[in-house]
């Protein structure tokens, strides 16, 4: 009986990464850092584009268009890891 239940418990998870496909391995995949400005600011909200060309959104941002920032994300993943102000666009 424990073995159907080991059989089953282990086709769940096949299926599971199966259905994940990409999605799975994405998540193990390393997080890339790169130096990208910000491209748009409404409210209190910013867009930073990284060469993944997959626009990305910091709330309660501070910065300004043109700031560059340090940031980190995973490839295909919507959210930034981290990120951090590099260079102002006012301090120019």
């Amino acid at each position: 009986m424990w073995k159907l239940a080991l059989i089953f418990i282990v086709a769940g998870i096949v299926i599971i990464l199966a259905l994940l496909g990409s999605s799975a391995k994405n998540l193990f995949s390393k997080a890339i850092t790169e130096d990208v400005p910000v491209k748009l600011k409404k409210d209190n909200e910013c867009v930073v584009e990284p060469s993944d060309s997959i626009p990305r959104v910091i709330s309660n941002c501070n910065y300004a268009v043109g700031d560059i920032l340090s940031v980190t994300y995973k490839p295909t993943q919507p959210t930034l890891e981290k990120y951090e102000l590099k260079n102002s666009s006012s301090s120019k």
